[in-house]
């Protein structure tokens, strides 16, 4: 299986997004602004997207990196959304299976507890709880095998010794009982990259900085976007057939350019925490927080060398640009996880932090944000342009194949090729091993090649071909991990990485797990990323100091910081002049 071709030039794909008019223009590059491409590209539709920061620079970078049917939505009997997920998860197994794998959870249940797996249970029925859980846990297992079939064992029953086996800092002490059951993990800044790169590899023109400034309304019918280049500062005008509005939580002020949005968008904010693994040594298995104050489940996953605690469910009433986490929410993660881990954990042992918003559905402001359901709507608002909001990761796919059928004005519940369309790198059974050799023929440790065909699955062998070219591209990013350079130039070459944060953030992730958020390598990966883009010493200076500042953003709320203002985005690509001479025009 080939990789698949490296997108087009900037300019390229600018001077293409101004060149005609496509079927289909999708405005958001998440996650589901990516689905939505790769669908209608799938029914050989033309079309282009278009993302105002970086892809994946919200929700869909900041998210707990599960895919899964959502076990907490059982007990609120929502029933076919939990279907729906696990169809999904099942999808995404087979169709990504070196981006997607199989993850164990362990569900424990603690004697005293007030509030468990969220539920508000009168004390008589308390004892009762074992009973109801496996039944829920069997309902899980049989909803999924409704599905495609993805070899994910059945739900198991554990012993005290076997949960601590697997989850080797649990808590002992009041453990009631314990229960095994199956889901799924991704990362998913790189799934959305990966579904996007699938996207291009069918002729879907793409663009990040390239914001919506308005929509052109012809005869009562948006019939085009007007678009600024953010690296240039180029205007143009992007014509489509019908534009598909993906911005997730900037849907209501994106529909709102046209008419007011026939939706009610409420924001909730879910803070993540990354925690040193030689303080929570996890194993394989993810651990379930069996209960919380305001009623969630939470999980502790082992991701990236590192540990996620994660999430919160609070409403966020502020700019959806830059979430930001305060030292309460820090605490209220530690203090949840400390009940039911063996030691306690402190604000030290935090690496980094990150916050991401849910664009949640909702007819009412009266219910808690962990209450409301995580389905999608497909709103049209007026001739020309629909907007699909709501949903989670796990749904993204389901949610383009509404969307795209909104807009072709299709029967609800068409069947999309996306079904069954492997994604970007996914390898057939018979190439996983080639693909393990080339990589170690070409010198590469284990630990690297592990790293890279989770990241990359069959597109290494684009990698190892660098590599043969220019071997420093073999040498490790930072001592310890396993990212290598050649990333870095992958990055700007095939996925569109214009600053020092897309690569460091949403490219290889290194700014969550390192002590410094990457600032320790950002001279490294600037001075990579200059040689492709010409960048003028100047300007690579500057990359560095600007990543600083989006660094800072990571840092543990009282804390010393490692760069400028927290209020700094990501940073703006600067223009080719800039990159030539190092200064602005």
């Amino acid at each position: 299986m080939r990789p698949a071709p490296s997108p087009a030039s900037r300019t390229e794909r600018l001077a293409a997004l101004g060149d005609r008019t496509f079927d289909v223009l999708v405005v958001g590059g998440g996650i589901t602004g990516a689905g939505v491409a790769l669908d209608a590209a799938a029914r050989g539709l033309s079309v282009a997207l278009v993302e105002r920061s970086d892809f994946a620079e919200g929700t869909s970078s900041r998210s707990t990196k599960l895919v899964h049917g959502g076990l907490r939505y059982l007990p609120m009997l929502d029933i076919g959304l939990v279907r729906e997920d696990l169809v999904e998860r099942g999808r995404l197994l087979r169709n990504a299976p070196h981006l997607v794998r199989p993850l164990p959870f362990v569900l424990p249940l603690y004697e005293g507890a007030r509030r468990p797996l969220g539920l508000r249970l009168p004390s008589l029925l308390r004892p009762w709880l074992p009973l109801g859980l496996r039944c829920g846990l069997w309902v899980y297992d049989r909803l999924a095998a409704a599905g495609p079939a993805c070899g994910l064992p059945r739900h198991r029953r554990l012993s005290e010794d076997a949960a601590v086996l697997l989850v080797p800092p649990m808590r002992r002490r009041g453990l009631r009982s314990a229960y095994l059951y199956y889901d799924a993990a991704a990362d998913d800044a790189r799934l959305t990259i990966t579904v996007l790169r699938t996207a291009v590899s069918r002729g879907a023109v793409a663009c990040n900085y390239a914001p919506v400034e308005e929509f052109v309304v012809e005869r009562g019918r948006v019939t085009a976007a007007k678009v600024t280049d953010r690296v240039t500062g180029a205007r143009l005008i992007v014509r489509a057939g019908v534009i598909v509005n993906a911005t997730g939580v900037w849907a209501d002020a994106v529909a709102g350019l046209v008419a007011r949005p026939g939706f009610r968008l409420r924001r909730a904010k879910g803070v993540h925490l990354v925690v040193r693994a030689e303080r929570l040594p996890m194993g394989r298995a993810a651990f379930v927080l069996p209960e919380t104050d305001d009623g969630r489940l939470a999980f502790v996953v082992p991701w990236q060398g590192a540990v996620l605690i994660g999430t919160t469910d609070t409403p966020w009433e502020g700019p959806p640009d830059v979430p930001a986490v305060d030292g309460g929410e820090v605490d209220y993660l530690l203090d949840h996880a400390s009940r039911f881990l063996g030691a306690p954990l402190r604000r030290d042992d935090v690496l980094g932090v990150y916050a991401g918003l849910r664009p949640l559905v909702s007819a009412s402001n009266d219910r808690s944000s962990a209450r409301i359901s995580r389905r999608h709507e497909v709103v049209r608002a007026g001739p020309g342009l629909v907007t699909i909001v709501g949903g989670k990761l796990t749904s993204y796919r389901k949610m383009a194949e509404d969307a795209v059928n909104e807009a072709l004005g299709q029967r609800a519940g068409t069947a999309s090729p996306t079904r069954d369309i492997p994604l970007d790198g996914a390898p057939p059974p018979a190439e996983g091993g080639e693909v393990w050799h080339e990589g170690r023929r070409a010198g590469l440790p284990r630990r690297t090649m592990v790293h890279l065909i989770r990241a990359y699955g069959a597109r290494c062998r684009g990698l190892f071909e660098m590599i043969a070219d220019r071997r420093a591209l073999a040498e490790p990013l930072v001592p310890g991990q396993p990212h290598v350079a050649v990333e870095v130039v992958a990055a700007v070459r095939d996925e569109m990485a214009l600053t020092v944060a897309d690569v460091l953030l949403r490219r290889t992730r290194l700014a969550h797990v390192l002590p410094r958020h990457g600032v320790e390598v950002a001279p490294r990966v600037a001075r990579l990323m200059a040689e492709e883009l010409g960048w003028s010493a100047e300007a690579e200076r500057r990359a560095v100091l600007e990543y600083e500042a989006v660094a800072a953003s990571l840092a543990v709320p009282g804390f010393p910081r490692v760069g400028g203002p927290r209020e700094t985005p990501c940073a703006t690509p600067r223009s080719p002049q800039e990159h030539r001479t190092g200064r602005a025009e």
